[in-house]
């Protein structure tokens, strides 16, 4: 990792675990992972064991699928107003571009301070959640601990954490040329429902979990490139007069 870039998401990552705003999300994915838990001992109560264990596979394999994207894209909302907002409102964004590094590694930079804390907590509570229904209330059921299959496994370790740097680029380089930065913000929120409810969909449909986040990635990096090349340390300077 670049070393420049590397110093300007550390600053930006060590405030954002700063803020309340962070421990409250928390606070909302266990409200989530209470409501899973719930809709699952709900369908398997009247089930016999063996139609608890297919149920169970399927619940549990989604879950390995959609809680981990779910969580870190959550965390992002909260991250994602520390790494541009707070430095363009106390005009330090300008300061930044005066030391020797380029547009594009203040651009990865940013987007990194989101993407890295936002996935370890955002994958560190989906796993804890995994435990926790399986031994509170899938084994009991079931006698048996559900693995989530291998796809699932490389989705939460591979393709989440590139699905949500790809989107959190988009959002970083608005944040960075529009005027009000906030309105990145509105369209992360945006990405986050559209993403959520069209994976779902998709997926019942017919098409896998995987494939539709292979699906999101490239379109979300054919985008973020064509951005990039618009963006220059003039564009962020006029967008911060105001």
């Amino acid at each position: 990792m670049n070393n420049k870039m590397w110093v300007i998401a550390k600053k930006d990552i060590s405030e954002a675990f700063r803020s309340r705003s962070t421990y409250f999300v928390v606070l909302i994915m266990i409200v989530l992972t209470i409501i899973y838990i719930l809709s699952y001992v709900e369908v398997v109560k009247p089930l016999d064991k063996q139609q608890a264990i297919t149920y169970s596979r399927t619940f549990m394999n989604s879950l390995a699928y959609v809680l981990p994207m779910m969580f870190s894209i959550f965390v992002c909302s909260v991250f994602a107003n520390y790494s541009v907002i707070v430095d363009k409102a106390k005009r330090n964004i300008e300061s930044l571009m005066a030391t020797p590094v380029n547009i594009k590694q203040i651009w990865l930079g940013k987007s990194l301070a989101v993407t890295l804390p936002s996935l370890m907590v955002g994958i560190t509570i989906a796993i804890l959640s995994y435990l926790v229904m399986n031994i509170w209330f899938v084994i009991p059921k079931t006698s048996i601990f559900i693995f989530p299959d291998v796809l699932a496994i490389v989705s939460t370790f591979i393709l989440v954490p590139v699905l949500l740097f790809s989107i959190v680029t988009i959002v970083t380089y608005i944040q960075l040329v529009i005027t009000n930065p906030r309105i990145g913000n509105f369209v992360f929120s945006g990405i986050f429902f559209l993403l959520l409810f069209g994976v779902n969909i998709l997926n019942s449909m017919g098409f896998s979990f995987a494939f539709v986040y292979l699906a999101v990635i490239v379109l979300c990096s054919v985008i973020s490139y064509i951005l990039s090349l618009s963006l220059s340390k003039e564009r962020v300077l006029l967008s911060n007069k105001v």
